[in-house]
């Protein structure tokens, strides 16, 4: 039974060591204080992930990769303190597809919003969307769907890093999104709509 146990701790181990040597840079180049300590301990659940980065001849290749996943999926989660505006028509698209989108935003990006924005949003959704606000200020744009995860960070110097996105599609790593937004749900309050 002791062995078991430690076999099963090893894994871990050797997960985690895993995902942070594959993305070394990602790691040690961003501010990771908006990943719960309980959910660095599953870091190995993101073994399976890749880097998607621009590049100096597409510099847009994030951004655009994320959108086309985006379009794909049937239930959006999303946990973000950035705000970019191409993303209020996208989730109108998806919510008018009735896919099941819950965005947790940051007072500051929900503020950014606005009233004609939420207003359509609203009038779109036939009961699949939900909007949370949470008082502090995440540093992590993390969004899990059906089928994969993407998780954004900040740089060390505080501003968000557009140019970096890890991406899995493996279920150990859309179970680690999904445990992650349920934990900032707790944190956050229902906006009525």
């Amino acid at each position: 039974t002791i062995g078991r146990i430690i076999a099963v701790k090893l894994v871990d181990f050797s997960d985690a060591a895993e995902v942070l040597e594959k993305h070394k840079g990602f790691w040690l180049e961003h501010d990771l204080s908006g990943i719960p300590e309980h959910m660095t301990e599953k870091i190995g659940w993101l073994k399976d992930s890749e880097l998607v980065k621009d590049t100096e001849i597409d510099i847009f290749k994030v951004h655009s990769n994320f959108i086309n996943l985006l379009k794909n999926a049937q239930e959006v989660k999303g946990v973000s303190s950035i705000y970019v505006p191409e993303y209020a028509s996208l989730f109108q698209e998806l919510i008018s597809k009735n896919v099941d989108v819950q965005l947790i935003l940051s007072k500051e990006v929900l503020e950014k919003l606005d009233e004609a924005t939420l207003d359509q949003l609203i009038t779109k959704s036939k009961q699949n969307f939900n909007i949370y606000v949470m008082n502090k200020n995440l540093k992590a744009a993390i969004t899990v769907t059906d089928y994969f995860l993407s998780i954004g960070l900040f740089r060390m110097d505080g501003t968000y890093d557009y140019s970096n996105d890890l991406i899995s599609y493996s279920k150990e790593a859309i179970a680690w999104g999904n445990k992650f937004f349920e934990y900032h749900v707790k944190l956050s309050e229902i906006i009525i709509l």
